[in-house]
């Protein structure tokens, strides 16, 4: 299956959660990809395997607090493949995990800065590359939690639901230009990020790990808990021409946890 063959795609948040699984799946799927985060272990290794299957990779250290910073990994993007057909706004900041009226506001500035400006500012680098060469597709990863609730994430949800809303607005003023924008939902996938957290509120006295991720499995339609790889394909769908018609929509990837009217 070769859904994105011939396509550059630009990743970002190329780190130990999802982000590494949709580059490596965005290259399995046929892609060139583009991989920016501010450090460069991962996504070696990343590069690697993507090679190893007959597609580019580019790595490209970036801190996409900065426009600048944005800008040249978008330069350098188009220098090495020609073109930028898919930008995946995966990088995040998850800030505090804690009742909402708890959490220092500076580390939620911070999330914010990170989540919700540092997409738009990808965005802005990206959109006259995809307006020169006729279009493009933009997936900004959401999560569930901004719909659905979930103890002490109340400022990570915040920033993910700032996100699907301004996902909505690009969709508008972008779709003139043949440029998509879309949010799939994540629920709970079983990343490092994830399994820490559960680690976490298991080493401060609440159910060990294999007790929580039994409950949680218990209220999904498909009894089990996605693959990063299956939510990665979740964040990919959107970028190939299968959904040519799809802009502005919210893709719910949860195994059937939360079914939204």
């Amino acid at each position: 299956m070769s859904i994105l063959e011939g396509k550059s795609v630009l990743v970002t948040g190329v780190g130990p959660g999802l982000g590494r699984t949709i580059a490596y799946e965005a290259g399995r799927l046929g892609a060139n990809v583009a991989m920016v985060s501010r450090s460069t272990t991962l996504m070696e290794e990343v590069a690697g395997e993507i090679e190893k299957m007959g597609r580019k990779a580019l790595i490209i250290q970036a801190d996409i607090t900065s426009q600048d910073a944005c800008n040249a990994a978008a330069e350098k993007t188009q220098a090495a493949f020609g073109r930028i057909d898919g930008l995946v706004n995966s990088a995040y900041r998850p800030g505090d995990l804690a009742p909402v009226n708890e959490i220092d506001l500076d580390v939620l500035l911070s999330a914010f800065d990170v989540t919700v400006i540092g997409t738009l500012r990808m965005i802005r680098a990206v959109v006259p590359v995809m307006e020169q060469q006729g279009g493009g597709s933009i997936v900004n990863v959401g999560s569930q939690v901004a719909r659905k609730v979930v103890q002490h994430q109340g400022g990570y949800a915040s920033t993910k639901a700032a996100l699907a809303s301004l996902t909505r607005y690009l969709a508008s003023e972008l779709g003139p230009k043949n440029i998509r924008v879309n949010t799939p939902a994540i629920g709970w996938t079983m990343s490092a990020p994830a399994r820490a957290w559960l680690e976490d509120q298991a080493a401060q006295g609440g159910p060990s790990v294999d007790e929580t991720v039994a409950a949680i499995s218990s209220t999904m339609a498909l009894g089990r808990i996605p693959t990063d790889e299956e939510c990665a394909h979740g964040v990919l769908l959107p970028l190939s021409d299968l959904f040519s018609a799809v802009t502005g929509a919210t893709l719910d990837v949860n195994g059937g946890d939360y079914m939204p009217l």
